[in-house]
């Protein structure tokens, strides 16, 4: 006789996306996104490095974070991270992009920096 779970799958049986299975469409839209943000961050490093400023430092973490949810995502596709340890860390690295996202905006409207924008 089997048990089911109170969101209705039978007990010991994954619910779809965190099955290992390897879904094979999600792996490849995930390492696509991981590829893009990946490109997206180098260069984001590159300009920061060159500006030398805290903004574009920002800037490039928040990159990093959105590259680290790519990854959570793929190793979870994959079996190698569990549902709860995935929702934690998705949702942890949200919360990061957020405050990374809004201090890069706070630092650009109260820099003091009065080079015109090249």
């Amino acid at each position: 006789m089997r048990r089911y779970s109170a969101i209705g799958l039978a007990a010991g049986v994954p619910p779809p996306l965190h099955s290992g299975s390897g879904e094979p469409l999600l792996s490849w839209l995930l390492l696509a996104a991981a590829a893009v943000t990946a490109v997206l961050f180098g260069l984001s490093l590159i300009v920061a490095y060159r500006r030398r400023s805290r903004r574009y430092l920002l800037v490039s973490a928040t990159l990093a974070a959105l590259l680290s949810r790519s990854i959570v995502g793929l190793f979870t596709v994959w079996g190698l991270l569990s549902a709860g340890s995935h929702h934690l860390l998705e949702h942890g690295l949200d919360a990061l992009i957020a405050v990374l996202l809004l201090a890069a905006v706070y630092d650009s409207t109260t820099a003091t920096d009065h080079r015109p924008n090249t």
